[in-house]
């Protein structure tokens, strides 16, 4: 319990045992030392949410104690706690059901509350998200894309294809491990409450657990396709070659690194398509259809920056990304490969150009303000974009050579598919404002990109 708590509780217990000594022999039920009637579920359920539709995003559990007290003032057992507590659990769990109704998944969901509030209330996201899966029988009726996002969470054992957590009481068993008294759990999940209330409709992704159907086997067998030879041997030279990006403190290896990596993505990604139109019996007017659309979450700081540096990379990988800063994501568009492809590279570079502006400022302290981290990061972003580009072009002409005239029809196709799901999926798209920047952040992040020859040098010779 918190200091804080533990102190409100020893002053509730003197005023109470004041009160008692003061109170009349005879029992009655009117006058100034009348106890306040036991209020009914309903009238708490009631106070709960009229409570949490006054929360602000951000705002703290202190900020709070206004609402617990009027309910738990007098609470020394904590046992009206524990009650207030198990009534929100229905409201918490109805509330999670009609974010997913509304286009929200899992992973959006622990991003949203993470961000606004703490680490807490993301654990008590995810023992409900828990919860929700084992009642809706997710482990045989949720899509792989589900359940790929509740393993992530740490609520599913793919191996084992069991849910982890998520039983009966999550919420008090969350109260519990979080080791939180009842009015401290309580101001919580009323933080998680008021996400649920305020959370806006979304594009649906991935059906939500109101549509599954009554088991998803067979369900999977279509993300497999013929690729996954490819895949297992493309991506595990991606990734080698992006985890030496990243752990090199020499910049000419990182760019040189990054540089292969991006072209065997290009390869990559072509191989795919030729195969998949090679696979194709209907002429292609179904090409569309095989465009998918991934939400990639954005940290702070520094989010509006982040979002433009993915949306650089997708342009390059064959892709169409969007940001919504209101709920902390972008949605990207394109082809599954791609969609890997895009965030697997993102994630390698937004770590390289951390460390890089870590490096820059470290040289003046004076630097180490915002406006030069924003800066820096866009220039970096549109500078490695440029030669990421060249280093794609480059690696699709080799490709034309290798497939013929054939290839160039094929990635037309592919492009105009993309953009017909993007066209329809968000109509009333607008660019993101144009903000003046820091003129040393500028010219010190496109330094930082441009400074090595960024082709297949002797870093990569052996790889």
């Amino acid at each position: 319990m918190s200091r804080n708590s533990q102190q409100r509780r020893a002053k509730n217990k003197r005023r109470l045992a004041h009160e008692q000594r003061q109170a009349p022999t005879t029992s009655t039920t009117s006058g100034t030392n009348a106890r306040p009637p036991r209020l009914d579920d309903e009238a708490i359920r009631a106070q709960i949410l009229r409570a949490a539709h006054n929360i602000e995003p951000g705002r703290s559990k202190s900020s709070l104690s206004g609402f617990t007290d009027h309910l738990l003032g007098e609470d020394l057992d904590g046992s009206l706690g524990r009650r207030v507590l198990a009534l929100s659990s229905p409201l918490l769990v109805a509330g999670l059901a009609r974010m997913f109704d509304n286009g929200w998944q899992p992973a959006d969901v622990a991003h949203v509350v993470k961000r606004d509030y703490t680490l807490q209330t993301q654990r008590l996201a995810i023992a409900l998200i828990a919860a929700h899966a084992r009642v809706n029988g997710a482990v045989d009726r949720a899509p792989l894309a589900w359940l790929s996002q509740l393993e992530d969470l740490g609520a599913f054992d793919a191996d084992a294809g069991t849910i982890i957590g998520g039983h009966a009481e999550a919420v008090a068993t969350w109260a519990r491990t979080e080791r939180l008294h009842p009015d401290e759990a309580l101001a919580i999940a009323m933080q998680m409450l008021a996400t649920t209330l305020r959370a806006v409709r979304l594009s649906r992704l991935v059906d939500p657990p109101s549509a599954w159907g009554t088991t998803n086997r067979g369900a999977f067998a279509a993300r497999t396709v013929s690729l996954a030879d490819v895949d297992a041997k493309a991506l595990k030279t991606i990734r080698a070659l992006l985890a030496k990006a990243e752990g090199t403190t020499f910049d000419a290896e990182a760019e040189a690194f990054t540089a292969k990596a991006q072209e065997l993505m290009t390869r990559h990604s072509i191989d795919a398509a030729v195969l998949a139109a090679a696979a194709r019996h209907d002429g292609g007017q179904r090409l569309a259809a095989g465009v998918e659309s991934l939400r990639v979450h954005i940290d702070s700081p520094y989010a509006d920056e982040k979002a433009a540096f993915l949306s650089v990379i997708a342009d390059v990988n064959s892709a169409r990304s969007i940001w919504s800063p209101d709920v902390g994501f972008s949605t990207v568009m394109g082809f599954p490969v791609d969609l890997r492809l895009t965030d697997l590279l993102f994630t390698s570079l937004l770590v390289q150009a951390t460390r890089a502006s870590a490096e820059a400022t470290s040289r003046d302290r004076e630097l180490s303000t915002a406006s030069f981290r924003r800066a820096f990061l866009v220039a970096f972003a549109q500078r490695v974009g440029e030669r990421l580009r060249a280093t794609q072009r480059s690696a699709a002409a080799e490709a034309e050579q290798f497939y013929g005239s054939a290839l160039v029809p094929i990635l037309a196709d592919r492009e105009a598919a993309v953009e017909e799901a993007y066209s329809t999926a968000f109509p009333n798209t607008r660019p993101m404002t144009r903000r003046s920047y820091d003129a040393a952040g500028w010219y010190a992040g496109q330094a930082a990109a441009d400074r090595a020859d960024i082709g297949a040098g002797a870093a990569i010779a052996n790889t």
